[in-house]
């Protein structure tokens, strides 16, 4: 706050647009592990080994969804930059997989 009483964010805009982005990144990221869980589970011979991986993996993505600070703007242009790879490596394996 000023001395005038006037209220300013605390971040800019741009720093929360990557913000939401890193978000929704590593919640993109959370919902193919929850899918990948979700098919090995109701597969005939469900592998106990990949499923505790894949909830070491989405426990790993929730921590740092939440250690995020939008002021932290090299952390979350990082966080963005390998949740997003890794959204797009997931998505263009299933294109392969698709495609075959």
């Amino acid at each position: 706050m000023t001395t005038d009483g006037t209220q300013y964010p605390l971040w800019t805009q741009d720093q929360a647009i990557a913000y939401e982005a890193a978000l929704e990144a590593i919640n993109d990221v959370i919902a193919g592990y929850s899918e990948q869980i979700w098919l090995e589970e109701k597969s005939p011979a469900p592998n106990a080994a990949r499923i505790a991986w894949l909830e070491m993996r989405t426990d790993q993505a929730t921590a740092v969804m939440h250690s995020l600070n939008v002021t932290d703007s090299a952390n979350v242009q990082q966080v963005l930059l390998e949740y997003s790879a890794m959204v797009r490596a997931r998505d263009a394996a299933e294109a392969l997989a698709v495609a075959a």
